[in-house]
């Protein structure tokens, strides 16, 4: 079956986030089927940036936390 997973993390971060997919794909030995990505920037806030989310589409036989 095909599942989903969501990672979010700051988009002046991208490297940690990208290092977070990676190693939960690499622990759970998963199918990627594909990999959308979303940002949403707000210049007013403390940061003064955005999330970042990755929908990671994959197949297994059940659910991977």
């Amino acid at each position: 079956m095909v599942f989903v997973k969501t990672f979010k993390g700051y988009e002046d971060k991208t490297m940690e986030l990208d290092k977070a997919v990676n190693s939960w794909i690499l622990e759970n030995k998963v199918t990627v089927v594909s990999i959308q990505t979303a940002m949403s920037h707000e210049p007013e806030s403390r940061a003064r940036s955005g999330d970042l989310i990755y929908t990671v589409c994959y197949r297994a036989e059940k659910p991977i936390d």
